[in-house]
Protein backbone atom coordinates (compact mmCIF):
# COMPACT_ATOMS: atom_id res chain seq x y z
CA UNK A 1 0.00 0.00 0.00
CA UNK A 2 1.10 3.50 -1.03
CA UNK A 3 1.00 6.00 1.88
CA UNK A 4 3.90 7.94 1.25
CA UNK A 5 4.74 9.93 -1.89
CA UNK A 6 7.74 11.64 -2.10
CA UNK A 7 8.01 13.99 -5.05
CA UNK A 8 11.14 15.55 -6.59
CA UNK A 9 10.54 18.69 -8.22
CA UNK A 10 12.49 21.17 -9.88
CA UNK A 11 11.58 24.88 -11.35
CA UNK A 12 11.49 23.66 -14.73
CA UNK A 13 8.46 23.79 -17.17
CA UNK A 14 7.89 20.46 -16.61
CA UNK A 15 7.42 20.23 -12.99
CA UNK A 16 3.69 21.43 -13.16
CA UNK A 17 2.74 17.93 -14.65
CA UNK A 18 5.26 15.94 -11.90
CA UNK A 19 3.65 17.79 -9.05
CA UNK A 20 -0.23 17.48 -10.83
CA UNK A 21 0.06 13.91 -11.38
CA UNK A 22 1.67 13.12 -7.91
CA UNK A 23 -1.04 15.03 -6.04
CA UNK A 24 -4.03 13.41 -7.86
CA UNK A 25 -2.29 10.23 -7.16
CA UNK A 26 -1.98 11.20 -3.45
CA UNK A 27 -5.48 12.43 -3.52
CA UNK A 28 -7.44 9.51 -4.81
CA UNK A 29 -5.37 6.98 -2.42
CA UNK A 30 -5.27 9.03 0.37
CA UNK A 31 -1.33 9.23 0.70
CA UNK A 32 1.12 11.64 2.30
CA UNK A 33 3.54 14.01 0.15
CA UNK A 34 6.89 14.71 1.10
CA UNK A 35 7.81 17.56 -1.66
CA UNK A 36 11.75 17.34 -2.21
CA UNK A 37 13.83 20.39 -4.11
CA UNK A 38 17.53 19.84 -4.78
CA UNK A 39 19.84 22.42 -5.24
CA UNK A 40 22.75 21.36 -7.90
CA UNK A 41 25.34 23.49 -9.82
CA UNK A 42 23.65 21.91 -13.27
CA UNK A 43 20.08 23.38 -12.40
CA UNK A 44 18.83 25.94 -14.59
CA UNK A 45 19.70 29.77 -13.01
CA UNK A 46 22.18 28.51 -10.15
CA UNK A 47 24.64 31.20 -9.71
CA UNK A 48 27.97 31.20 -11.02
CA UNK A 49 31.29 31.82 -8.55
CA UNK A 50 32.94 34.41 -10.80
CA UNK A 51 36.85 33.78 -10.97
CA UNK A 52 39.96 35.88 -12.63
CA UNK A 53 41.67 33.01 -14.81
CA UNK A 54 44.35 35.56 -16.28
CA UNK A 55 46.61 34.68 -13.76
CA UNK A 56 48.65 31.14 -13.25
CA UNK A 57 46.16 30.05 -10.75
CA UNK A 58 42.42 31.47 -10.54
CA UNK A 59 41.91 34.04 -8.06
CA UNK A 60 38.59 35.28 -6.18
CA UNK A 61 37.81 38.46 -5.07
CA UNK A 62 36.27 39.10 -1.63
CA UNK A 63 33.57 40.94 -2.33
CA UNK A 64 33.23 38.82 -5.59
CA UNK A 65 32.37 35.79 -3.41
CA UNK A 66 30.27 37.59 -0.88
CA UNK A 67 28.16 38.91 -3.88
CA UNK A 68 28.24 35.19 -5.01
CA UNK A 69 26.75 34.44 -1.43
CA UNK A 70 24.15 36.55 -2.16
CA UNK A 71 22.93 35.07 -4.98
CA UNK A 72 23.32 31.99 -3.61
CA UNK A 73 20.92 32.45 -0.52
CA UNK A 74 18.41 34.35 -3.14
CA UNK A 75 18.49 31.08 -4.80
CA UNK A 76 18.09 28.59 -2.08
CA UNK A 77 15.04 31.28 -0.59
CA UNK A 78 13.60 31.52 -4.26
CA UNK A 79 13.69 27.11 -3.70
CA UNK A 80 11.92 27.60 -0.09
CA UNK A 81 9.18 30.00 -1.61
CA UNK A 82 8.47 27.90 -4.33
CA UNK A 83 8.07 24.70 -2.22
CA UNK A 84 5.68 26.80 0.29
CA UNK A 85 3.70 27.31 -2.86
CA UNK A 86 3.21 24.03 -3.40
CA UNK A 87 2.18 23.06 -0.08
CA UNK A 88 -0.24 25.34 0.04
CA UNK A 89 -1.69 23.81 -2.97
CA UNK A 90 -1.53 20.51 -1.77
CA UNK A 91 -3.13 21.39 1.74
CA UNK A 92 -6.04 23.18 0.22
CA UNK A 93 -6.64 20.11 -2.38
CA UNK A 94 -6.93 18.15 1.45
CA UNK A 95 -3.49 16.36 1.07
CA UNK A 96 -0.84 16.46 3.96
CA UNK A 97 2.71 17.94 2.79
CA UNK A 98 5.47 18.82 4.34
CA UNK A 99 8.65 19.79 1.73
CA UNK A 100 12.84 20.09 2.25
CA UNK A 101 15.43 21.63 0.16
CA UNK A 102 18.87 19.64 0.01
CA UNK A 103 21.45 20.55 -2.11
CA UNK A 104 24.05 18.05 -3.67
CA UNK A 105 23.67 15.36 -6.58
CA UNK A 106 19.55 14.93 -7.24
CA UNK A 107 19.24 11.39 -8.17
CA UNK A 108 21.17 10.89 -4.81
CA UNK A 109 19.63 13.16 -2.47
CA UNK A 110 16.34 11.87 -3.63
CA UNK A 111 16.74 8.34 -3.24
CA UNK A 112 18.50 8.90 0.43
CA UNK A 113 15.43 10.72 1.35
CA UNK A 114 13.12 8.39 0.41
CA UNK A 115 15.29 5.39 2.22
CA UNK A 116 15.61 7.94 5.28
CA UNK A 117 11.56 9.05 5.35
CA UNK A 118 10.03 5.72 4.50
CA UNK A 119 8.53 6.49 1.15
CA UNK A 120 6.12 3.87 -0.34
CA UNK A 121 6.89 5.51 -4.15
CA UNK A 122 8.94 8.52 -5.58
CA UNK A 123 7.13 10.77 -8.45
CA UNK A 124 10.11 12.18 -10.65
CA UNK A 125 10.21 14.15 -14.07
CA UNK A 126 11.72 13.33 -16.86
CA UNK A 127 13.52 15.43 -19.29
CA UNK A 128 13.25 12.68 -22.10
CA UNK A 129 16.90 13.15 -22.58
CA UNK A 130 18.65 9.90 -25.04
CA UNK A 131 21.82 8.70 -26.44
CA UNK A 132 24.91 11.08 -25.59
CA UNK A 133 22.92 14.00 -23.96
CA UNK A 134 21.60 11.44 -21.50
CA UNK A 135 25.36 10.02 -20.65
CA UNK A 136 27.12 12.69 -20.67
CA UNK A 137 24.24 15.33 -18.53
CA UNK A 138 23.50 12.39 -16.55
CA UNK A 139 19.55 11.58 -16.11
CA UNK A 140 18.10 11.92 -12.84
CA UNK A 141 15.09 9.73 -13.04
CA UNK A 142 17.39 7.17 -14.75
CA UNK A 143 19.44 7.44 -11.35
CA UNK A 144 16.53 6.99 -9.14
CA UNK A 145 15.07 3.84 -11.06
CA UNK A 146 17.97 1.65 -10.28
CA UNK A 147 19.21 3.33 -6.86
CA UNK A 148 15.66 3.90 -5.16
CA UNK A 149 14.69 1.68 -1.74
CA UNK A 150 11.03 2.07 -3.08
CA UNK A 151 8.87 2.18 -6.39
CA UNK A 152 9.04 4.56 -8.55
CA UNK A 153 6.78 6.35 -11.37
CA UNK A 154 8.23 9.00 -13.89
CA UNK A 155 6.34 11.16 -15.33
CA UNK A 156 6.75 12.54 -19.33
CA UNK A 157 6.19 15.76 -20.21
CA UNK A 158 3.49 15.44 -22.68
CA UNK A 159 4.82 15.65 -26.43
CA UNK A 160 4.41 19.15 -27.94
CA UNK A 161 5.85 19.40 -31.53
CA UNK A 162 4.31 18.19 -34.41
CA UNK A 163 7.64 16.08 -35.52
CA UNK A 164 7.89 14.28 -32.79
CA UNK A 165 4.36 13.08 -32.44
CA UNK A 166 4.65 12.41 -36.21
CA UNK A 167 7.77 9.93 -35.12
CA UNK A 168 5.95 8.30 -32.29
CA UNK A 169 2.97 7.35 -35.13
CA UNK A 170 5.58 5.98 -37.19
CA UNK A 171 7.31 3.76 -35.06
CA UNK A 172 3.92 2.65 -33.28
CA UNK A 173 3.18 1.51 -37.12
CA UNK A 174 6.34 0.02 -37.48
CA UNK A 175 5.73 -2.08 -34.21
CA UNK A 176 2.50 -3.01 -35.13
CA UNK A 177 3.57 -4.66 -38.95
CA UNK A 178 6.21 -6.03 -37.18
CA UNK A 179 3.94 -7.83 -34.42
CA UNK A 180 1.29 -8.48 -37.01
Amino acid sequence: MINKILVAVDRSESNPIVFDSALALAQAINAKLMLLHVISEDEPGYPVLPTYISYPYPILDERDYEVYQEKLEEYKQKGIDFLKSLTEKATEAGVKTEYTQLCGNPGRKICELADTWGADLIVVGSRGLKGLKEMFLGSVSNYVTHHAPCSVLIVRRPVDNQSDKDSRRANQKKAAAINA
